[in-house]
């Protein structure tokens, strides 16, 4: 009868701690803070320790490695720090091994039970406790719910064999409500952070966010939608959405769009609707809107996204007034114009473009400028027009336009746009009148540098010519002594240079002072063939093949003979170079093509004469430099760059224009225009 009354207050006694303990994790879930799942297992230790048979609880979690248990709580009932008590279970939970019960209690899954510690785990870290602490049993449970592992807890007693019966039984209830109040947590945790990210991601959300009850009440509002209507949350919830978001001349019009998609079971609706805003202002809206339906009730609610189209729907105006007139102008402008993007696509192109290039639109848009202005050229280099463009510079340069059949001031101004960096290049036509200022031009800047290169040619010519004489006399007296040293061949190379020099000093004082003007009627059939006497053999030696395609009746032109001579055999020498340098070997392609053709140049009947030969071409921005004094296109010492302007000023001076047309690594044509012989025979005017 005693024994049944002492277990009956012993399960009183239980309750009245299990109770404490629920009571205990409803204050710590009532107050959830970071370290809540912490706090509930303290909280449980300090009150299991109120078990008069109790002497140490305890709680951890194994580590994120799964190597030892981290001990949290531990509450003993001795006179023991607990500091010094969390020491000593850190010794025994240092490894997860057999040895400690907790560990071994999380690995199985189930409680671990030991009854009487001083027979079964005596020489184990286990027993040192049990020496400093006096416990005789312990009980190791795991803290699972739903197969979320939460942690373990171990409870040491003074008694022996304390873990039976109702205790045990108590201890399993005690377990599940620990493991219960740790998920319960947990999920409260997580749920809030859910909310506040929830909250955070609609707050951040760069558009109108509106939530509509079955009824059509405003239930919630973003701030953006705060910030574009004027009106505060507060002011508007359980206030009619049309009301409020819709302007009173699109009120009816989308209600009806709404009803007529809830008809039609549509899950969304998109409309763009007038917003009127507190302070009087218009903005228009896009809306989206997905139904929500309520299963249970059988209602439909909405949740409404909106972006404020108002400033883009006034830039688009704008920008498209902009456009409009752009076009306008770019559609007027008489000249060529193109829109080309950075790496040399066109664009767009106005109507200019397509005549001058006699193509439609369709082949024009869409190709790269080296492929339309230079009628299809390809080059084994990049194509320099191209490398002007890229650089995106502003740039004026004078070149002929294949493409568009004709010599032009081409104009590259860089633009700016959103879509990236554009050029727009106004290509205008240089037409006779125009070639003729620009000859005219560079008539004036080649008397100007004539006269410059007079005194600079008498300069060094009389001390030329001394160095010269000074090193033969030098090398006569070696061969009066009969010596031929290493000085011998010193002495004759600077006889050579010197002599070049001297020559070069000539040439400059040929193209510096005006030429005896003695003009007569010439047929250019026998000055073609006086030259090709003179250069004919060597190149035919060096395997270039001379094709002549004159008529017999071309009219006689009126020149100084000899000044025109120099010029084609300055032409001629180009030709040469240019092809040997091209082709190692003999090719059929390795040839030069004369051609002639009677002309009208400033109402004045002339005889053009063409030279081509396929040889590497020249290009495209060294065209505008091609006369000028000095400049060449060959490689240092191989050229004194004076022959073409020589020859420019000669033709000048018998009246006529050179002009040059090539693609680069195809051909170069020179073009001589004589006027024809007049029958007073007296000279034109200039």
């Amino acid at each position: 009868m005693i024994d049944r009354l002492q277990e009956s207050t012993r399960v009183i006694e239980l309750f009245k701690q299990r109770t404490a303990l629920l009571r205990a994790i409803s204050e710590v879930n009532s107050n959830v803070s970071i370290q809540g799942e912490d706090e509930i297992l303290e909280r449980c230790c300090k009150i299991l320790i109120a078990n008069e048979h109790y002497c140490l609880v305890w709680a951890g979690r194994r580590d994120k490695d799964d190597t030892t248990i981290m001990p949290i709580a531990a509450i003993n009932s001795v006179k023991i720090e607990n500091r010094d008590c969390m020491r000593l279970i850190q010794e025994v939970v240092l490894d997860m091994d057999d040895s400690n019960p907790a560990a071994r209690a999380l690995q199985k899954g189930s409680p671990v039970l030991i009854q009487d510690i001083t027979r079964e785990e005596e020489q184990s870290p286990l027993g040192k406790v049990a020496r400093e602490t006096g416990f005789q049993s312990c009980l190791s449970w795991p803290l699972i719910y739903k197969q979320r592992e939460y942690g373990v807890l171990t409870i040491h007693s003074e008694v022996k064999n304390c873990f039976q019966g109702p205790e045990l039984d108590f201890l399993g209830s005690v377990v599940a409500d620990i493991s219960l109040a740790l998920y319960s947590q947990e999920t409260s945790q997580y749920l809030q952070v859910e909310r506040d990210f929830n909250q955070e991601l609609v707050d951040t959300v760069q558009g109108l966010l509106v939530s509509v009850s079955p009824g059509g009440k405003v239930l919630s509002m973003n701030h953006k939608a705060e910030q574009i209507t004027g009106f505060s949350q507060q002011e508007v919830i359980n206030g009619q959405w049309t009301e409020i978001l819709l302007a009173p001349e699109d009120q009816k019009k989308n209600q009806h769009s709404v009803a007529h998609a809830l008809q039609n079971n549509l899950p969304d609706i998109n409309f763009q609707a007038s917003l009127v805003t507190r302070g009087g202002d218009k903005r228009v809206i896009d809306w989206h809107g997905s139904f929500r339906p309520n299963i249970t009730k059988g209602k439909v609610g909405m949740v409404l996204f909106g972006i404020d189209k108002t400033d883009q729907i006034k830039t688009d105006q704008t920008l498209h007034q902009v456009l409009a007139q752009w076009e306008n102008i770019f559609s007027t402008i008489q000249d060529p114009a193109l829109i080309v993007s950075a790496d040399n696509i066109i664009l767009d192109a106005n109507s200019a473009t397509f005549t001058a290039a006699r193509k439609p639109r369709q082949e024009i848009i869409g190709k790269r400028i080296c492929q339309i202005l230079h009628g299809e050229q390809k080059a084994k280099n990049s194509c320099p027009l191209e490398t002007l463009v890229r650089a995106g510079k502003s740039r004026i340069i004078e070149t002929e336009l294949q493409g568009f059949n004709g010599q032009y001031m081409l104009t590259i101004s860089p633009l700016s746009s959103g879509q990236g960096d554009l050029r727009l290049l106004v290509a205008r036509d240089l037409t006779d009148e125009a070639l003729s200022k620009a000859e005219a031009m560079r008539a004036a800047q080649l008397a100007s540098i004539g006269e410059l290169a007079a005194g600079v040619a008498h300069e060094i010519n009389n001390p030329i010519n001394g160095i010269i004489n000074y090193a033969q006399l030098l090398l006569d007296d070696l061969a009066n002594e009969g010596t031929n040293s290493q000085h011998s061949e010193k002495l004759k190379q600077i006889i050579v240079e010197g002599t070049r020099i001297g020559s070069i000093a000539h040439k400059l004082l040929d193209f510096a002072r005006g030429h005896e003007e003695r003009f007569e009627a010439v047929t250019i059939n026998q000055l073609v063939d006086d030259c090709l006497d003179l250069v004919g053999h060597q190149l035919m030696k060096d395997g270039i093949a001379i094709m002549v395609d004159l008529q017999k009746q071309l009219p006689t032109i009126t020149c100084n003979r000899q000044q025109i001579q120099q010029v084609l055999l300055n032409i001629f020498s180009n030709a040469r170079y240019a092809l040997n340098k091209k082709y190692n070997a003999p090719d059929p392609k390795k040839s030069i093509i004369l051609t002639a053709e009677e002309t009208i140049h400033d109402q004045t009947p002339y005889l053009t004469l063409t030279i081509t030969d396929y040889g590497t071409g020249i290009e495209h921005d060294l065209m505008d430099r091609l006369f000028n004094p000095f400049f060449s296109t060959k490689p240092k010492g191989e050229g004194t760059g004076l022959g073409l302007s020589i020859s420019h000023g000669l033709i000048q001076d018998n009246n006529g224009f050179l002009r040059v047309q090539s693609k680069f690594g195809e051909y170069t044509s020179l073009i001589v225009g004589l006027p024809t012989h007049q029958p007073t025979g007296e000279k034109n005017g200039r």
